[in-house]
């Protein structure tokens, strides 16, 4: 929410879940990483820069 990733909502729940394994068996991804791990997912809003900065976000947390 702090980055405003969500917009229509259509691909939410592949992203949250494709991150969350993501983090699972790799807690401090690198941008390669990430993109590699959030490919299978299309955003029809685009929001993918704001997407990997959650990410990242949550990675620190």
């Amino acid at each position: 929410l702090d980055l405003e990733v969500i917009q229509c909502g259509y691909c939410q729940s592949g992203q949250i879940m494709s991150a969350s394994a993501l983090l699972d068996r790799n807690p401090d991804p690198s941008d390669r990483d990430i993109d590699a791990a959030m490919s299978g997912n299309i955003c029809r809003c685009g929001t993918y820069t704001r997407i990997r900065a959650a990410i990242k976000q949550a990675a620190k947390a």
